[in-house]
């Protein structure tokens, strides 16, 4: 498992292999980038945060790393999983989760709930269980239901997912 840096939020807008980004549907300081690396997927988003108790300023970013077949199953998992029923061969009643093993890396799509600016609304997660962040956690991405439908990012990842099978990423 191929193991990456931190990217650095100061020069990820030049980054060689930037394919996309997208403003945060619920904090328009914050942009998530898509980076292609090798066989890999790289979500991360960035934002300038200043304390306002101390005043000091610094980018905070996350990020996550996959295989990039991974977004094609995270993609795929969600129509067929999630948005049928489960007569229609989606998840059983009352699973909220799908897993798969992609390229030798654990990933799961998992469906949220408490989330958007009034910590009510839902959306999903794509989880590395192989991979941890620095409190030892699956690393994960959250996003709302809003930024997926609404605000562009299925668009995205679809594009990304068709320059992916098509061999152009």
């Amino acid at each position: 498992m191929k193991q990456f840096p931190e990217i650095d939020p100061s020069t990820i807008k030049q980054h060689p292999n930037l394919v996309a980004s997208l403003p945060d549907d619920r904090d328009p300081n914050i942009t998530f980038y898509f980076l292609v690396v090798d066989s890999y997927m790289l979500i991360a988003n960035t934002t300038y945060f200043t304390n306002k108790r101390t005043g000091e300023t610094k980018w905070l970013h996350h990020q996550i790393e996959f295989p990039k077949q991974g977004l094609l199953w995270y993609l795929d998992s969600l129509r067929t999983k999630f948005f049928k029923t489960e007569a229609e061969g989606g998840l059983p009643k009352g699973k909220f989760h799908d897993k798969a093993v992609i390229d030798g890396e654990q990933l799961k799509l998992e469906r949220c709930f408490g989330l958007g600016a009034d910590g009510r609304g839902g959306g999903y997660a794509f989880v590395t269980l192989d991979r941890k962040n620095e409190r030892g956690f699956a690393k994960e991405y959250n996003f709302t239901d809003a930024l997926l439908f609404e605000h562009g990012l299925i668009d995205v990842l679809d594009d990304i997912a068709a320059k992916i099978e098509a061999g152009v990423l």
